[in-house]
């Protein structure tokens, strides 16, 4: 029992040093496609489309790439901002449709008319009158939050069907939005598993079949999960620091045992796969996919149950000690009184 549960923690050793490298290139490719504030964008569309159904959908997005590159919302100001509250957009539209704002023409003419058949003929003025009852409750009360002023200054000045259904359908659609980033999130998740399962060739079938045949293998695994919950690795100083440090020094300890290897050429890379289980390598990207924080969970339940394990051993290796002790000496108690009884009668 105690042989299979070192095996897995080998395998959750492994398994934990290349998801944080999946974990890295997820980061990487969401961050360059923008993802959180592509699907927020088409979010706001929705959203859009629900406040006023005359609005056209490429005119509601070029509304909402306005809002999302506004200053107050894109870090940048070059990318769309990943996260909007709702008094914010509710603010923000009625800025946008005022003759000041930086909204294209066409989209702002189509905004002010979808804001007039919603009850905000001038937007404007509807503003004017949010920031002055915002300055009149921060003065009178302040000790409110300054979102909950927001609010009720945004419910006591734009009354209207237009806040009602911002108010009705945004957080609906934000929970959408936060559906539709976490599927596509792990869509790029697996792609990256299987990115660096098939780079490194990766076969789970023959890392458990080495490690349940190679105890050394076995307790360095082992030793290096203890490190890894115990904090006690064996690292350079500030190596791990950061989550790269981390990574480097994982992927240093699986080369190092031989777990993964870097192909000299293409052609090594291509021909090493005649020894690759593909089906192994699948299966790695599948437990690849889990991420890193299941995997730092999973190894220190392994470790728990490995303690629990080896004191039972333990205890049983005394036990069978006790009881071998016991059964030589009542052997040899016959043996001893015999000898006695030999000598007495020689006497």
């Amino acid at each position: 029992m105690l042989k299979s549960v070192d095996v897995l923690i080998g395998l959750a050793v492994i398994m934990l040093a290349l998801s944080m490298a999946v974990t890295m290139i997820t980061q990487f490719v969401t961050t360059i496609l923008n993802s959180r504030g592509r699907h927020l964008k088409r979010g706001l569309v929705d959203l859009l489309g629900q406040i006023d159904p005359v609005l056209r959908a490429e005119v509601a997005g070029r509304i909402a790439d306005a809002v999302l590159m506004h200053p107050l919302i894109s870090a940048s100001g070059r990318r769309l901002g990943s996260v909007v509250h709702r008094e914010e957009l509710t603010a923000l539209l009625l800025d946008l449709a005022s003759p000041d704002s930086r909204l294209e023409p066409a989209a702002q003419q189509a905004l002010r008319g979808a804001l007039a058949r919603n009850g905000v003929s001038d937007p404007d003025a509807t503003l004017r009158n949010i920031r002055a009852a915002t300055l009149q409750l921060e003065a009178g009360n302040p000790m409110l939050a300054s979102s909950v002023r927001h609010t009720l200054a945004i419910l006591q000045e734009a009354r209207s069907d237009y806040t009602a259904k911002i108010n009705n359908w945004f957080d609906q659609t934000i929970d959408r939005v936060a559906q539709r980033f976490t599927a596509s999130t792990r869509a790029i998740t697996f792609a990256g598993a299987v990115l660096v399962a098939a780079a490194l060739q990766v076969d789970t079938v023959g890392l458990v079949n080495r490690l349940s045949a190679d105890d050394m293998l076995r307790q360095a695994f082992v030793a290096q999960a203890a490190a890894t919950h115990g904090g006690s690795a064996p690292t350079a100083a500030g190596a791990r620091s950061t989550p790269e440090g981390m990574e480097r020094e994982y992927l240093a300890f699986l080369a190092e045992n031989g777990v993964i290897a870097i192909p000299r050429s293409g052609q090594a890379w291509v021909q090493r796969w005649a020894v690759v289980n593909l089906g192994g390598v699948l299966v790695t990207s599948l437990l690849l996919s889990l991420g890193a924080p299941f995997w730092y969970n999973a190894l220190g339940r392994l470790l728990q149950l490995r303690s629990v394990l080896a004191a039972k051993d333990d205890e049983q290796r005394k036990t069978r000690q006790s009881a071998d002790d016991g059964g030589a000496i009542a052997a040899a108690a016959p043996a001893a009184s015999g000898e006695r009884g030999d000598l007495v009668a020689m006497g």
